[in-house]
């Protein structure tokens, strides 16, 4: 039977979400608990495959398995796992489900802190030079617009093209964090990350409207001015069908 995992997880002790040879991964240590269970390798398949220090709040994941009993597997995963990776939801799925080439969009997000904080540090990139939102709007607003993102896309990453479609994009404010929203078809390697510290350079006085839209015109990822600390970001949903249709995002 295919099984479909919703998963949340704290990225900080890991080297992403994909096996990497040497190096501790969120994919490896949920593999290696479903291979204690079901004493059999199990191979898992994400809905994107997020950087070291990247967390996610909604993660879904699917895999083959042996018949069992679903409630009780989401039990004893969460009792295993380590505590930074808990197992939300633990359904049935048809079988021709992919995680991955099933999902229509991802929702990320990106938080900015405006002043030290403790509770926060591993999920904020601490900002404290003054900013200016109505340029970090008006450059959020600008990247829907646009469809090759080639330059903010890691240099020799494997992809075939640089395409995606933007459906969303947007600043909101928290108390003292401002937040950054992106919801995408797909996002290429390092994208958000690159897409946001632009958009700081842009609030900082540092860069124009017109040269990012230069930049991204130019598809040169050497013209991104900084790309932002992995922490701050957060893999926030993932949408199948027509979920995204039933979403407000303001």
């Amino acid at each position: 039977m295919r099984v479909k995992l919703k998963v949340e997880y704290e990225g900080t002790r890991y080297s992403g979400w994909q096996l990497q040879k040497g190096q501790r991964s969120v994919q490896q240590v949920i593999e290696e608990t479903l291979q204690i269970l079901f004493k059999k390798q199990i191979r898992i398949t994400a809905a994107g495959r997020t950087d070291a220090g990247v967390h996610a709040r909604n993660q879904v994941v699917h895999f083959d398995s042996p018949e069992y009993d679903l409630r009780k597997l989401q039990r004893s995963l969460n009792g295993m796992l380590e505590k930074d990776i808990v197992v939300k939801e633990c359904i049935r799925v048809r079988d021709d489900f992919h995680a991955r080439f099933d999902a229509t969009a991802r929702y990320y997000s990106y938080r900015i802190a405006m002043q030290p904080t403790a509770l926060w540090r591993n999920y904020a990139w601490p900002v404290f030079f003054p900013l200016n939102l109505t340029l970090l709007q008006r450059g959020a607003e600008l990247i829907p617009r646009y469809e090759d993102f080639q330059a903010f896309c890691k240099v020799k990453s494997e992809v075939k093209h640089y395409l995606c479609q933007v459906y969303n994009s947007y600043w909101s404010a928290e108390e003292y964090f401002l937040i950054y929203h992106i919801v995408a078809n797909r996002f290429l390697h390092g994208m958000v990350r690159a897409l946001v510290g632009t958009l700081i350079s842009l609030g900082r006085g540092k860069i124009s409207i017109h040269d990012m839209k230069k930049m991204i015109e130019g598809k040169d990822r050497t013209r991104v001015p900084l790309t932002a600390p992995a922490r701050g970001l957060i893999l926030e949903q993932v949408y199948y069908g027509k979920e995204l249709n039933n979403e407000i995002f303001y």
